[in-house]
């Protein structure tokens, strides 16, 4: 199956998860740890695991305990679910086609259950709850678990109704000092520009995001130039994977595949002294043959080799921006089914839906007290006094 496909299916649980709970606040008329004035006795006694076999694969979503009532708890919606074997498969195809506002949510579980299986109420919080987290995420504090490898990608998306063009999504995620991978912030960008990069980034710094060792990224004009401005002193990676679609599209295809091998090599390499001697190798041998591919190798080398001047066992995961790219590529495949959507608020909410429970099972990297005290030492090297300080933004520049 494709990867967007159990994204969209992480989602639907999301969206149920919210669903039920907010099923409960209404059954027992409070919210969570709330005192007071009560429509009826009872309280909440943790979860029960509940698997719902779907024809688009499992979604498992957690049932709250409901104890000391007049009356049994029981959810409507997953009542529903559990009648009719195709609910929830039209429950998601919808829910990635439309947006995540209230009349949204209405809609979407009006059109897949035929029925009003919630009341407006809790509908209304349902829709609430989803874009209160999302606005909640992108404000909260960056600075606990301090940023030591940043990465910014973005991708292209029919965000609006009535247009023709696509718009950027300008994303970003960083390995911390603990070693996790962590979805950082994600907004829209006008056409990836200089200012829309310039404002997505201090608004990293302002979070907390200040004094990185690396910040990986393509080769886009005004990212680079955002990254010069407000990280001057860190490393810059130059993804290696987008580089490497550069100097192949500059060969012919009788040679791609041999210099591919070279390059690899080349990136793989343990140091920078024995990337440089493979890159010399390379280049002596086919320099005249393949010569606008070298030249395009040549360009900016350092900054694919930035890497190298990390732990070894850091190499492979910070030399590229493809766990981000890797989510983006199925994305853009699933956009040309669907269309556009409602607008660029809906666009940005399921991003935020399922790329942020997709990213609670990213794998991070391997951090011993070693690493951790040989990184610390480079972040100091490269900040002086100034490691972890923010970056001031220009005088008048607001995010």
């Amino acid at each position: 199956e494709g990867l967007l496909d159990a994204l969209v299916r992480t989602g639907a649980r999301y969206m149920l998860q919210v669903a039920i709970e907010e099923e409960v606040t209404e059954f027992l008329g409070r919210d969570h740890y709330q005192r007071g004035e009560r429509i009826r006795q009872g309280y909440r006694n943790g979860y029960e695991p509940k698997r719902l076999v779907t024809g688009q694969g499992v979604i498992e979503v957690g049932i709250p305990q409901v104890r000391n009532t007049d009356e049994p708890f029981h959810s409507e919606l997953l009542a529903a679910i559990t009648n009719r074997s195709e609910t929830l498969k039209g429950l998601i195809r919808r829910m990635y086609i439309r947006g995540l506002s209230q009349q949204d949510v209405a809609d979407t579980f009006a059109e897949a259950f035929d029925e009003r299986v919630m009341s407006k109420s809790t509908v209304s919080r349902v829709a609430r709850a989803i874009q209160e987290e999302f606005d909640a995420w992108r404000k909260r504090d960056l600075s606990k678990d301090p940023v030591l490898y940043l990465f910014l990608d973005a991708i292209y998306l029919p965000a609006r109704q009535g247009e023709s063009r696509k718009d950027a999504v300008l994303c970003a995620y960083g390995i911390t000092e603990s070693g996790s991978k962590v979805l950082l912030h994600m907004d829209m960008g006008e056409k990836e520009s200089y200012a829309a990069w310039q404002g997505f980034v201090y608004n990293l710094v302002d979070r907390g995001v200040a004094s990185p060792v690396l910040v990986a990224s393509d080769g886009s004009p005004g990212l680079k130039k955002a990254i010069r401005e407000v990280y001057p002193r860190a490393f810059r990676q130059r993804c290696k994977v987008h580089k490497m679609r550069n100097v192949l599209a500059k060969a012919p295809k009788s040679a791609q595949k041999i210099l591919k091998g070279e390059i690899s090599k080349i990136f793989a390499a343990q140091d920078k002294k024995e990337a440089l001697r493979l890159t010399e190798t390379l280049v002596d041998r086919y320099r005249d043959q393949y010569s606008s591919a070298i030249a395009c190798l040549k360009e900016d080398l350092e900054e694919c080799l930035a890497h190298l001047a990390l732990p070894p066992a850091h190499h492979k995961a910070t030399g590229t921006t493809n766990l981000i790219e890797r989510l983006f590529e199925e994305g853009r495949r699933r956009t040309k089914v669907v269309g556009r959507f409602p607008n660029e608020g809906s666009c940005l909410r399921l991003l935020f839906a399922t790329l942020l429970a997709a990213s609670k099972s990213w794998r991070g990297v391997r951090m011993t007290p070693a690493m951790l005290k040989e990184l610390r030492e480079l972040r100091i090297m490269l900040y002086g006094r100034d490691a972890g300080k923010p970056v001031p933004a220009p005088v008048g520049f607001a995010c």
